[in-house]
C-alpha cells in the first residue's frame, strides 16, 4: 500500500484559506488541540492562524506556514489591534479608490502581526493600473502597501455566503482548494443539461459538482449512453439507454424489449481498485497509482467546523 504522509492543517485569517503548517518537531503538535491559535510565519509575515487539526495524506502540498509559537496576550492584543485598524484602513482606500477612478472592488485590508506591509484584497473584471495610487497611499500611511485581486470564487470564500442549499458554501468551511469544473460534469451526472440551473452564488458552476465526480467513474469506463454493443455471454445485441452509478442500474433495449441490469455485471474485473485510487490519478504523487488504493484521505480532525474566529 502507499505511504501517507501525516499533514497539519491551519485556516488563513481574512482570506479563510486551508493550508498546511510545518512545525519544528512533531512533539509540538502533541499539546496542540483543533481551534488554537498559533503564530506561525508566512509569505504574508508573522500572523495568527487558527489550528484545525490534523490528516494523513498520499500527496500532501507543500506547507505554506511554519510554526513559532503560542500566542502571547500581547499578540493576541496586537492583532485585535491590526484588526480594528484594518477596517477602518477599509473604508479609507475605498474611497480612495473612488477619487483615483479605478475599477475595482474593495473587498478587505489585512494586517499582520509584526505590521511590515499592509494588504489591500479586490476584485476586478480586468487588470488594473495602480502604481500612482500605492505610491500615495503608502507615503500616506507610512507602510508599504500590497494590491492582491482574487477571483470570484476567492472573494466567496473570503466572505463567506450561503448556498442554494441553505448552507454555508463550502469552499468557506471546509474546502482547501478549488478543482476545475466544466459542463461536462452536468452530463456525466446525469443532471439537466443547464448551467444556469447549477451556477454557485460566485457565479461559476458549484463546486459540489467536484465532489461527486468520483461516483461517475463508471461512465467513463462504459460504452456511451445511445452505443449499441454485442454481449459476449451470447451474441445478443443491446442499445445502452442510462447508466446510473447512483442507483448501481444499467437501462439498455434489447428488441423491442427495455431492460434493467445490476451495473456492477457490466464493469471490468478489479474495478473496485481502479475506482479507490480515481482521485489520485493525474496528479503529481510520487507513490505508483497501483499502490494507492486505500482511500485518499483518512481524516483524524474534523475541518468541517462551522465557527470561525477570524
Amino acid at each position: 500500500m502507499g505511504k501517507k504522509i501525516k499533514v497539519f492543517k491551519i485556516r488563513l485569517p481574512i482570506t479563510n484559506k486551508i493550508g498546511q503548517l510545518l512545525v519544528p518537531h512533531i512533539k509540538v503538535v502533541k499539546y496542540l488541540k483543533k481551534g488554537d491559535k498559533l503564530v506561525v510565519e508566512t509569505d504574508r509575515g508573522i500572523e495568527i492562524v487558527e489550528y484545525l487539526g490534523s490528516s494523513y495524506e498520499h500527496c500532501p502540498d507543500d506547507p505554506l506556514a511554519t510554526y513559532l509559537r503560542k500566542p502571547t496576550y500581547l499578540d493576541r492584543e496586537k492583532f485585535k489591534r491590526h484588526r480594528k485598524r484594518a477596517r477602518w484602513l477599509l473604508k479609507e482606500l475605498s474611497k480612495a479608490v473612488k477619487d483615483y477612478g479605478l475599477n475595482l472592488k474593495p473587498l478587505a485590508v489585512y494586517i499582520p502581526l509584526d505590521n511590515r506591509r499592509i494588504f489591500f484584497y479586490y476584485t476586478a473584471p480586468q487588470r488594473v493600473d495602480f502604481r500612482k495610487f500605492i505610491k500615495d497611499m503608502s507615503r500616506k500611511y507610512g507602510k508599504r502597501i500590497e494590491m492582491r485581486q482574487i477571483g470570484v470564487r476567492d472573494a466567496v470564500q473570503m466572505k463567506g455566503n450561503i448556498g442554494v442549499c441553505g448552507q454555508k458554501t463550502c469552499c468557506s468551511v471546509f474546502m482547501e482548494k478549488f478543482e476545475s469544473i466544466n459542463i461536462n460534469y452536468i452530463s456525466e451526472q446525469n443532471l439537466p443539461n443547464s448551467a444556469n440551473k447549477f451556477t454557485g452564488v460566485c457565479g461559476r458552476l458549484k463546486c459540489c459538482l467536484a465532489f461527486e465526480k468520483g461516483n461517475y467513474i463508471e461512465k467513463k469506463l462504459l460504452p456511451p449512453v445511445g452505443s449499441k454493443v454485442c454481449l459476449l455471454d451470447g451474441k445478443r445485441t443491446i442499445e445502452i439507454l442510462e447508466i446510473d452509478p447512483i442507483r448501481r442500474l444499467l437501462v439498455y433495449k434489447e428488441g423491442e424489449s427495455i431492460k434493467e441490469e445490476v451495473l456492477d455485471s457490466f464493469l471490468p474485473k478489479d474495478f473496485e481498485k481502479v475506482a479507490k485510487s480515481y482521485d489520485c490519478i493525474g496528479c503529481e504523487c510520487s507513490t505508483p497509482i497501483e499502490e494507492s488504493i486505500e482511500p485518499l484521505m483518512l481524516s483524524t480532525g474534523d475541518f468541517s467546523s462551522y465557527r470561525r474566529f477570524f
